[in-house]
This record gives C-alpha cells, sequence and structure tokens, in this order.
C-alpha cells in the first residue's frame, strides 16, 4: 500500500494542531486524513469509512475521551490506532495499553517520529492481519478434517484438541488443555501393549513417525481402534516446541481386514477342496495308487522342510505333490491297472502323463509354478528322463524332491504288476542313483528323514 493510498482519520478537538498534523501528513506524502473532534464523530466516522491508520487524541470534547473512543473502535474494526498525546501520566497509560495501541507519540513530535510510527504500525497490523488470516485457515481446516488433532506444547501439556478429537476421547477442549498426554487420554499401542506416555507423545522416538496401530479407551468404557502417528513440532529457531498427535478411526479399516481375512479363509478352503477334488479325480482312474500323491506330497513337504525349505515353495512342493499324476486321467484304465509289464507302445503313452498334467494345471492361476513342477518331476540330473530330457539346474529344486519322493513312494507301494519291493530297496535305489538321477542334497534329506523314523503311511 503506498502512502497515498493510505486512509487515515485523524481525531483532535484543537483546531490548530489538527491543521498542523494534517499539514505534516500531506508533507509526507499521505492523503489528507479524515477528521473528527469527538470520540463519538470519531467512531461514527471509523464505521463508515472505515480507515487505515486512527490518529487518536487523548484529551478529547464531550462525554468520551480518546481512549474510550479507541476501544469501542477496537472492538468493532480491526484498525491499528497511534495515541497523539501531551498525557503519560500513570494512569493514561495503564488505560491506554488495555486498548493495545501500536504507537504512543507525545506531543510535540517530529515529523519523522509520525512518520516512523505511522509506517510501523502499517507494517506490523499487515503482519497480524496475515498472522489472523492464517489462524482462521487454520483453524477452519482443524475444525473441517475428520481426523482427530491433539497438540502438545513442549512440556506434554495439551494446548488444543480438535472436534473430532473430543469426541473420539469424549472429552471437551476446555476439560484437557493443560493437561498432560497421559493424564488427560488412555491411548494403548496395539504393538506393545503398553500405554502411549506424555514422552512418546511428544516424539522423543520413532515408534509413530508412521501410523501405527492403537486404541483408545473412553471415559464410558467403549474402546476404539485408531490409527495414530506423532509429528514434532519446531518454533522459529528450529528448537523442538511440541508436538501434534492425528488419530485416524480405524473402525472401518478393521472391519474391512476382519471381512477380507474371513474372505482368505473361504478361498483357502474353496482351494483345498479344488486340489483335492482333483487329486481324487485322477486317484478314481487307478485305483491301484490311491492314497499315491497323498503320500508323496507328505514326504516331499518332510524333505523339503529338512532342506530348510519353507513358506511359498512348501507351499508350492505340497500342491504339486499331491497333483503331480493328474495327467493319469488321459491314459487308458487297462494300462493303468494292466498287471504285467507295459509294452512300448504303452509305457511312450504312460509317459506323456507329466505334459498332460501341465496342460491341465497350467489353466489354473496358482501362486507358484506347480504346473511346471508337476511336467518336470521324471526329469532326471543326467537328462535321461521325461518328457524333456532336462539336467542339473534347469530342473526345478521343487521338481527335484518330488522325483525323490515319488520314487521312494512307488517302490515302498504295491502296484498291478508287482508287490511292495519294502522301503529298504527304495532307499537303495535312490543311494544308487544319487548325484546321476536324483539330487544328492534331496537324498540325503530323505535318507536323514527315515533315520529318525519318518513314517510314509500315516
Amino acid at each position: 500500500m503506498t502512502r497515498q493510498a493510505t486512509s487515515i482519520l485523524l481525531v483532535e478537538d484543537e483546531p490548530v494542531i489538527a491543521l498542523d498534523v494534517r499539514r505534516r501528513l500531506q508533507q509526507l506524502g499521505y492523503s489528507p486524513p479524515l477528521t473528527a473532534t469527538t470520540g463519538e464523530e470519531a467512531i461514527d466516522l471509523a464505521e463508515l469509512h472505515q480507515p487505515d491508520l486512527v490518529l487518536m487524541d487523548i484529551i478529547l470534547s464531550g462525554d468520551m475521551d480518546g481512549i474510550d473512543a479507541a476501544s469501542r473502535i477496537r472492538n468493532s474494526l480491526f484498525v491499528p490506532i497511534i495515541y497523539l498525546t501531551a498525557h503519560a501520566d500513570p494512569d493514561t497509560l495503564q488505560r491506554a495499553k488495555i486498548t493495545e495501541p501500536f504507537g504512543y507519540i507525545m506531543k510535540p513530535f517530529e515529523d519523522r517520529e509520525l512518520h516512523t510510527c505511522i509506517e510501523m504500525a502499517l507494517y506490523k497490523h499487515e503482519m497480524e492481519r496475515d498472522l489472523r488470516h492464517k489462524e482462521r485457515w487454520f483453524a477452519t481446516t482443524l475444525r473441517s478434517i475428520g481426523d482427530a488433532v491433539v497438540s502438545l506444547n513442549d512440556n506434554g501439556e495439551i494446548t488444543l484438541i480438535n472436534e473430532a478429537a473430543e469426541k473420539l476421547f469424549e472429552l471437551s477442549d476446555a476439560e484437557v488443555t493443560g493437561l498432560k498426554f497421559a493424564e488427560a487420554f488412555r491411548v494403548r499401542d496395539d504393538k506393545s501393549g503398553l500405554y502411549i506416555s506424555t514422552r512418546a507423545a511428544l516424539g522423543k522416538n520413532d515408534l509413530y513417525t508412521h501410523p501405527s496401530p492403537a486404541t483408545v479407551e473412553r471415559p464410558s468404557g467403549k474402546y476404539t481402534p485408531v490409527d495414530i502417528s506423532i509429528t514434532e513440532t519446531a518454533d522459529r529457531f528450529d528448537q523442538i516446541a511440541g508436538s501434534v498427535i492425528v488419530l485416524r478411526d480405524a473402525t472401518d479399516r478393521k472391519r474391512s481386514e476382519e471381512v477380507l481375512r474371513t474372505s482368505l479363509v473361504e478361498l483357502r478352503r474353496t482351494f483345498e477342496q479344488t486340489v483335492q477334488a482333483l487329486s481324487l479325480t485322477s486317484e478314481k482312474r487307478d485305483p491301484y495308487t490311491a492314497g499315491h500323491q497323498s503320500r508323496v506330497a507328505k514326504l516331499a513337504c518332510a524333505i523339503a522342510h529338512e532342506l530348510g525349505v519353507e513358506g511359498d515353495t512348501l507351499e508350492a512342493v505340497r500342491v504339486a505333490g499331491t497333483l503331480h499324476d493328474i495327467g493319469k486321467i488321459y491314459i487308458p484304465a487297462e494300462i493303468l491297472s494292466k498287471p504285467g509289464r507295459l509294452t512300448e507302445l504303452e509305457m511312450n503313452l504312460m509317459r506323456t502323463h507329466p505334459s498332460v498334467g501341465f496342460d491341465i494345471l497350467s489353466r489354473i492361476s496358482f501362486p507358484w509354478p506347480v504346473a511346471e513342477i508337476v511336467h518336470q518331476h521324471h526329469e532326471r540330473l543326467d537328462g535321461s528322463g521325461y518328457p524333456n530330457g532336462l539336467s542339473e539346474n534347469n530342473i526345478l529344486l521343487e521338481a527335484r524332491i518330488l522325483a525323490v519322493a515319488d520314487v521312494v513312494e512307488a517302490m515302498s507301494s504295491h502296484r498291478p504288476y508287482r508287490p511292495s519291493l519294502g522301503l529298504a530297496p527304495a532307499l537303495g535305489e535312490i543311494m544308487a542313483g544319487k548325484g546321476r538321477f536324483y539330487d544328492p542334497e534331496v537324498v540325503d534329506a530323505c535318507i536323514a528323514l527315515f533315520e529318525t523314523g519318518f513314517q510314509l503311511t500315516d
């Protein structure tokens, strides 16, 4: 704002002094001021014209002096007031202080003093206007957001809470202002089970830099799950000045998580039922090997666990083991149950079951490479296996585990064309093929299992 554009109200009941001040203001570059001689007139002119600044004499004609008039103007308008007076006694000064003037100039005064005081008052007023605007914006924002907000000073005392916090804690801002955080609120950290202390609420650690699950215990006895985050605040010297605590009601999130958890359980149950149904389908085609797939899955999982395999890989071994012979539904029943040795043509047809199993299972969106594991479970390290003659590390670990478990279970069980050979010959077979046909570590893990009492049958 330029000096020429600044509107000033001059309140002075001495005509000569008023004329002198008017002249000085114009010489300093300000527009001619509005003038009033009484307090009542000053109030009327101020409300009508809303000046940028008021120069107020204290001793005025009429029933109202300048301090009373200034008080009335300040109550209705946000305008800076400077006193121009010859009085500086303690009582007058004390009354003047109450009106929060932007300046107090003793008569007589110099032009420089008047100019400096006016410019400082206008600058200070502009800063206060910006501050008030920001405070109103902050207050509106604070009221409108749905999250509960608690502000603490550097002593951990509550300076304010918003309406959402009042509702959450069932306490008013007036009831908790000045109290320590831990005195006013009971907020329990869900991970540690401990109540959040005032020190923690001041951000003295990094526990709540990101939203953390917690529970608010209300005076009514109700419990509300929340996600709490704490941010330190700093003053203009970058010193810690307190903290702002935000608590978001997590009731809906918890409910959604529970629904999702229930859905996952149901999905898991449906998945297991589907896997078992597929396994049963293949076993119905080959009743002589009923239970073979489940026993292979049991042994394969035990071997994998012995090797330190966990998580998704272990689950992949279990599912692939349960379904590894699904491709046999393509093989004619008379071949599956043939009591004698298979012809070369029949054997070639039997060797297609890994590829058929792959074709079936690849149409299912498993979260693991089940179809490929089933495809490779008859491959051998030296490349002599089928259907693709893969070797060494080109064969998945899960398939190498399944190959050993399949051989041991098959040799230990009855078949249409022979009785059970027993466990010892089965273990001897994998030992003889160790490093050539079968993964050495997988073989060692399988042998170790049976040496510690593992039972293949239920």
